[in-house]
């Protein structure tokens, strides 16, 4: 089911036909150096993770991460959504990729979409985002979606500080 659009993605809902590029993402270092250990080590724990992480939330909040999938080839390059975790007030703009296509525009160009979305679809007009304070590619990209740095704080499911953004759309 596709979800929202831009000129480069469809963002949708993910299905067991995503578990090898989830498997993948979730193993890459910068995923677990930013994002944490999901313990997915295999395609049946990544169909698990898929089930009971976004297509659970999806069904409970109306809203999740997304699969990213190129209009030009139909290829999933990675997740760009929303998420509500423990700790955080406001549903949080999330967003990670294959290490392949980082540093493309497809991080920007997901997130504007999901913000869109969030906003005109979903009623959504504040939205947060954690960030690992050394992760300065994510920081660069939050700036450049209009969120502003709120404060440090320490989430016990996350387990480290981390900075706290937000962004109040018009």
């Amino acid at each position: 089911m596709i979800i929202c659009q831009s000129k480069r993605l469809i963002m949708r809902l993910l299905t067991d036909d995503d578990a090898l590029m989830i498997l993948k993402l979730l193993n890459e270092p910068s995923f677990l150096k930013n994002i944490g250990d999901k313990e997915v080590k295999n395609l049946e724990s990544a169909k698990k993770y898929i089930k009971e992480g976004p297509l659970h939330i999806q069904r409970t909040l109306g809203f999740s991460m997304y699969c990213c999938q190129l209009k030009s080839t139909g290829e999933a390059i990675g997740l760009s959504g929303l998420i509500k975790r423990t700790g955080i007030e406001h549903p949080e703009i999330g967003f990670a990729f294959l290490s392949e296509y980082c540093q493309q525009g497809d991080g920007f160009e997901s997130a504007k979409a999901a913000i869109k979305h969030a906003s005109q679809e979903l009623f959504i007009s504040k939205l947060q985002a954690i960030c690992n304070p050394d992760n300065n590619a994510s920081i660069a990209l939050l700036e450049k979606l209009n969120f502003n740095f709120i404060k440090q704080l320490l989430l016990p499911e996350v387990g480290c500080t981390i900075n706290l953004y937000e962004r109040i759309s018009n």
